[in-house]
């Protein structure tokens, strides 16, 4: 694989570390408490105080396959002295399950008890415990479609709309037939209906930012032809552009650096990426995780990044890593429980030297509500569903849901009372994805 040009980070990884580490107060982090106290459906963790700092309280559990012939989803309920009682749902069969826990400064030490539903410990639980980095601005989200900023992050950008610029790669336009038009039988043929698709999408990247006071201008929309983001990112194919660029990027307030005909090479979507970056100056940047999202253009989307940056003027503090695929999974259970934490088995390859911190976004229950407004938004997200497929849907993931059965399975899996990212300096996120690129 190619590197980007420009100098980059050259400074060593354990200066970038303990940078981080007083960033992020992580020298603590890596302290593993073990229950003490534990049966076979319940434990008692003891977490000690931390007067000044939010942390995530990351729980691993080793649990005991269950029996083939049992439905539904176990659960584990987490309940502490002085904190709201929360409950998880569980992976039906993986043995290995983590949940991430959000608690506030404490001036003591926590009891944390867990308690078991349709599941059974092997070994005592254990705990981390994650410092919370804090979140400056400017922000920019870095989006592969229309749609998934929203998904991942639709309660952050909100909670942070003064100072978010959101930037989407593809109109999301390919289509598997004239079958799957939004409103049947609107186009006769399958290349005005996929112009029609990216028409659609186009709109939702401008317009929905818009319920959270995000105005157009502050959203840009680059081009990439979608489903072709790995082999034009990875493998350097230039790509054919169903859309012109000039109808993709009409609505753009910020001008990008034109392509060289009707392709789209990767120094086009590098050059663009890279202006944005150095016009925008963010210090915090948000991306698809790369470890754990296996999506052939959401893993584009963080090298990308990680090519415009390394090269770039400006160098952002901190990348936010989010994933709204997954290899052999999905979040389990219904909406408005915390975020799930996926777990480390399911990661697709390991990128990083040291593992990212996990940070959870909180949402309240108004704000879950706007992030469900934000979803229904989005036009690829609006199909509904009738009744035989709500049924097959429902024995599939082990639950019926009471909220918006009949729409796609992201209102369950990403209207959560948390939105769940992974943290690491963006000097770490750009050495990372050069050293990959060294290695072929």
């Amino acid at each position: 694989m190619p590197r980007a040009r420009g100098e980059g980070v050259r400074s060593s990884r354990g200066r970038k570390r303990l940078m981080w580490q007083s960033m992020t107060g992580e020298a603590t982090r890596e302290q593993t408490i073990t229950a003490t106290d534990w049966q076979r459906q319940a434990a008692t963790l003891t977490l000690p105080a931390a007067p000044a700092r939010t942390r995530l309280i990351e729980v691993s559990l080793a649990l005991a396959p269950r029996s083939r012939w049992r439905r539904g989803l176990p659960s584990v309920t987490l309940s502490g002295a002085g904190q709201a009682t929360l409950t998880y749902s569980l992976e039906a069969r993986r043995r290995d399950q983590r949940i991430a826990w959000r608690l506030p400064p404490c001036a003591t030490a926590i009891t944390l008890s867990l308690t078991l539903s349709g599941a059974r410990l092997t070994q005592a639980p254990q705990a981390r415990c994650h410092a919370q980095p804090a979140i400056e601005g400017p922000i920019l989200i870095l989006a592969p479609h229309p749609d998934d900023a929203e998904i991942a992050a639709g309660g952050f950008y909100t909670d942070h709309a003064e100072s978010v610029h959101l930037v989407t790669l593809s109109c999301g336009e390919q289509l598997k037939g004239l079958k799957r038009q939004y409103l049947s039988g609107l186009d006769d043929d399958l290349d005005s209906a996929i112009r029609r698709k990216a028409e659609w999408r186009r709109w939702n990247v401008f317009a929905t930012p818009l319920l959270s006071g995000i105005p157009p201008e502050r959203s840009t929309l680059v081009g990439v032809p979608d489903g072709a983001g790995w082999a034009l990112m990875h493998d350097g194919i230039g790509q054919r552009l169903p859309i012109p660029l000039s109808d993709v990027r009409r609505f753009n307030r910020i001008a990008l650096p034109p392509s060289r005909g009707e392709r789209l090479e990767r120094d086009d979507v590098v050059a663009a990426l890279r202006q944005l970056i150095d016009t925008l100056k963010p210090a915090t940047l948000l991306v698809t995780d790369p470890e754990f999202d296996p999506h052939p253009d959401h893993r584009a989307a963080s090298l990308a990044l990680a090519l415009a940056l390394d090269g770039s003027r400006h160098r952002p503090r901190t990348v936010l890593l989010y994933a709204n695929h997954y290899r052999d999974a999905f979040p389990p259970g219904p909406a408005f429980q915390p975020a799930w934490m996926p777990p480390a088995e399911i990661a697709i390859e390991r990128l990083f030297a040291s593992a990212p911190t996990p940070l959870a976004w909180p949402l309240s229950p108004a704000m879950q509500k706007h992030k469900a407004l934000l979803l229904d938004a989005m036009s690829d997200l609006s199909p509904r569903a009738d009744w035989s497929q709500r049924h097959r849907r429902a024995r599939r993931a082990g639950f019926v849901p009471t909220f918006a059965p009949e729409r796609d399975r992201y209102f369950q899996a990403a209207i959560r009372s948390t939105e769940l990212f992974r943290a690491l300096p963006s000097e770490a996120f750009v050495a990372a994805w050069r050293e990959r690129n060294d290695s072929r």
